[in-house]
């Protein structure tokens, strides 16, 4: 289950006036050519796309923030890598979950438990709890909401949670333990972000429980995943010290029971870009998260990586491909 960004629609929507303004008035401003690069990107015209940013270049180089030029780089790179990904799709079947789970509003960021029965899931829609807008955003706060597999294969209308994970800030689904008896959740309004547990008591979710102070910070902790066993935690921080924007760390339970310091998994799995929705595998070694940076075709690619227990040492992160992944975000793999 992933995220495809709205942002794809925009851009496809935005080609033609973007071209059309370009014959209309050749010397327009010159910032029209990331537009139009960024546009061409979306809609797999790389060759286009790298046209179009090469002739950015000049107003790149000419900007004192250094960013502005790196960032162009990471876009080019982009539009390379996604030439070589195309040629070679991965047999895939994606398909539409249906009225039940999706609607006109956002829905993203799903977990499933082990026997496939249950899924929960992140979405921003009038019903959330409180009914509030997020101003920044101008949409609703994000809930999680829950739905059940039937006898034919299809899920029942998704519902929301209880009060115990939802309020009237941000909340937003993370990881589900192997057992299905705890569920990882997303806290808008701690901090810049924290990750809380919440656990089954029955057929109800208890309140949320702070991970402490190993995990949370005041920086921003945005997602978060179980090993198989229980004993491992995989998160998402931007805390100092880190490699890039945000980093995966990882943290490991003490003998009684709290999550001991959390340590970066470093330059093999973290960039100078941000990297977020981790999900380790059943196997317990083949890590899926989303990156920026390595070998993406735009925005977060998805990319896994596998651990080596004899010379602990994690792999080359390796891009699954293309159709799964596209020049707009594909996060939250599970």
């Amino acid at each position: 289950f992933l995220l495809r960004n709205n942002q794809l629609r925009y851009f496809f929507k935005a080609l033609e006036p973007l071209e059309k303004a370009l014959r209309l008035d050749p010397n327009i401003d010159p910032a029209i050519h990331f537009a139009l690069g960024q546009a061409y990107h979306m809609n797999l015209d790389w060759d286009k796309a790298i046209t179009e940013y090469s002739k950015y270049q000049k107003i790149a180089m000419s900007n004192p923030d250094p960013r502005v030029m790196e960032e162009l780089k990471m876009h080019i790179d982009h539009c390379y890598h996604g030439k070589e990904l195309v040629k070679k799709p991965i047999r895939v079947f994606i398909d539409n979950l249906g009225e039940n789970i999706n609607t006109e509003f956002n829905e993203y960021g799903a977990v499933i438990s082990a026997d496939e029965s249950i899924m929960m899931f992140t979405a921003r829609r009038p019903n959330s709890t409180g009914g509030k807008i997020d101003p920044s955003l101008n949409e609703h706060f994000e809930d999680i909401y829950i739905s059940e597999k039937q006898a034919n294969g299809s899920w029942t209308p998704s519902i929301n949670m209880s009060e115990a994970v939802n309020s009237n800030n941000h909340d937003s689904n993370s990881g589900l333990s192997a057992d299905g008896q705890k569920l990882l959740v997303y806290v808008g309004r701690s901090n810049l972000g924290d990750i809380f547990e919440s656990k089954l008591e029955g057929n109800e979710w208890g309140k949320l429980e702070d991970l402490g102070k190993n995990i949370n910070t005041k920086f921003h902790e945005s997602s978060a995943c179980y090993s198989p066993d229980g004993n491992s935690l995989y998160f998402v921080s931007d805390q100092p010290g880190g490699l890039g924007d945000h980093d995966i760390y990882i943290s490991y339970k003490d003998e009684k029971g709290k999550w001991g310091p959390a340590a970066n998994l470093g330059s093999t799995i973290n960039t100078k870009y941000a990297e977020e929705g981790v999900f380790m595998h059943p196997d317990g070694k083949t890590l899926y998260f989303s990156s920026q940076g390595h070998k993406s075709m735009g925005g977060f690619d998805i990319f896994k990586s596998v651990y080596d227990d004899k010379t602990k040492i994690w792999s080359t992160p390796e891009n699954i491909g293309y159709p799964v992944n596209t020049p707009g975000d594909d996060v939250f793999f599970v």
